[in-house]
């Protein structure tokens, strides 16, 4: 089973050396790492070069120069793999070395288990690392406040839990994100990955740290910066932005159907038809039809500001 790794970088000639580092360290043998750089004005494609130069197993994609942004770039790579098993790699974390033989373990106990024909995305925990690579928590879904049971549709619609660079596809997932990703459409390409896997297949959690991620300014998403109960009071005091991240939800799950526009599997477009049937219902009717599908986001302090706001 061949399996790549697909590092989408842009301008981050600061911490890739650590990251590429991580990579030639893993202690599963089987991989690759197709590397694509995406119009940087620093030093990062010499840096992928000299790597490419040290270790065969580092080569590079179709478009490298070219600015994609961080969605078309990974869709661009997806495109191009003809890899079994694909994890998608940013450019400044750093990867326990265990990571690719955990998650491809885990990968391979599922399609055990559902076929090698269904989707499946396997993603795991990852751990919070500062600017300078010091520890600064042991477990994103813990800061996050996020449910590791959130695997379905119905609660990845209102609020996504799968951070690309913990990610595995295989084959099937691979073909339908490729297919029917437009980097133009997407708010972020992980969550369109995990409502591709929970419609069409299945989503398995690893709940071991398996990823040090990097938290700076340069995030494009990242963790916040501030604890649980000061994000709360937070979030709770702002009513615009929590509104706006509803309102979000609907626009990303009506281009969700637009993407995969009569494929979609019965189940998985009827629970998205009626999430946006939900909009057009007055606040008490639509509050508790949310509830009652089961897209409920995953902390009580979201979950009190989905009923608050929504």
């Amino acid at each position: 089973m061949k399996t790549a790794v697909l590092l989408a970088a842009c301008n981050g000639e600061k911490n890739l050396p650590a990251l590429l580092d991580s990579l030639s360290s893993q202690t599963d043998p089987d991989f690759c790492v197709l590397m694509q750089d995406d119009g940087s004005t620093d030093g990062t494609p010499a840096l992928l070069r000299s790597r490419a130069d040290l270790d065969p197993r580092f080569s590079f994609g179709n478009n490298p120069g070219r600015h994609l942004g961080a969605a078309g770039n990974f869709l661009s790579l997806l495109s191009q793999t003809d890899a079994d098993f694909a994890l998608l790699c940013d450019q400044d974390d750093i990867w326990m070395p265990e990571k690719i033989g955990v998650l491809k373990q885990a990968m391979l106990e599922a399609v055990s288990a559902d076929g090698a024909e269904k989707p499946i995305l396997v993603h795991s925990d990852c751990s919070l690392v500062d600017e300078e690579g010091s520890p600064i928590g042991d477990s994103f879904f813990r800061h996050q406040g996020w449910d590791p049971n959130a695997v379905t549709l119905p609660p990845l619609l209102v609020q996504n839990n799968v951070t690309g660079c913990t990610v595995i596809m295989n084959r099937p997932l691979i073909n339908l994100v490729a297919a029917h990703g437009k980097a133009r459409d997407l708010f972020m390409h992980d969550w369109f990955i995990a409502l591709t896997a929970a419609a069409f297949g299945r989503i398995v959690f690893v709940p071991q740290p398996l990823t040090a991620y990097r938290q700076h300014g340069g995030n494009a998403i990242g963790a916040s910066r501030s604890g649980l109960v000061t994000r709360a009071f937070r979030a709770l005091a702002g009513r615009k932005d929590a509104k706006r991240r509803i309102q979000l939800t609907y626009t990303h799950t009506m281009v969700f159907r637009r993407l995969y526009e009569g494929t979609l599997p019965p189940a998985a477009d009827r629970i998205t038809s009626d999430y946006l049937a939900t909009r057009k219902l007055h606040k008490t009717a639509r509050v508790l039809a949310v509830r009652r599908m089961g897209c409920v986001m995953q902390s009580p302090i979201t979950r009190a500001g989905q009923i608050l706001f929504g």
